[in-house]
């Protein structure tokens, strides 16, 4: 059953529309945008091409936030340029292992050269535990101790 789900193309895992932002955005509105899309990834297109990734790490790690003018900076001065993508054919088990390889809580999911959405740890985990819900949802609030009795959820 596993090697099944592991095999899933990236389509059909369910995602939200991507968080698309041209590179002079300035960051307040990426920001705002990912706040509003509740997404911790925006995607950087040029000319319908993926150019590059901002996400939340790059929020908290490679911007000085003493510097109030941090909010009119262009996206492009901070993203990951030329970003790890996925192709909408790959599988869930290549994501993940591109996932852990690089790191990465999203990957942009592309068609040919075009950005088609952004694919999270999240959603990854949700599809495999969806395949298994008696085992999920069956676990208990603590693995360390074992449930004597029946416990709410």
């Amino acid at each position: 059953m596993l090697e099944q789900i592991v095999n899933v193309p990236i389509s059909q895992v369910r995602s939200r529309e991507p968080v698309r932002v041209g590179p002079d955005t300035p960051l307040g509105e990426v920001v705002a945008a990912l706040k509003a899309g509740r997404t911790g990834a925006a995607l950087v297109v040029d000319n319908g091409e993926l150019i590059g990734v901002f996400t939340e790490h790059d929020l908290l790690r490679r911007i000085d936030h003493r510097n109030r003018a941090w909010r009119d900076l262009p996206v492009r001065s901070v993203m990951t340029e030329r970003p790890r993508v996925i192709r909408s054919e790959d599988t869930i088990a290549e994501a993940l292992r591109r996932m852990d390889a690089g790191r990465y809580r999203h990957l942009p999911v592309v068609r040919g050269r075009e950005p088609v959405a952004v694919v999270s740890v999240r959603e990854l985990l949700d599809c495999i535990a969806s395949k298994f819900p008696a085992d999920f949802l069956n676990l208990p609030s603590h693995p360390d101790k074992e449930a004597r009795g029946p416990w709410g959820g």
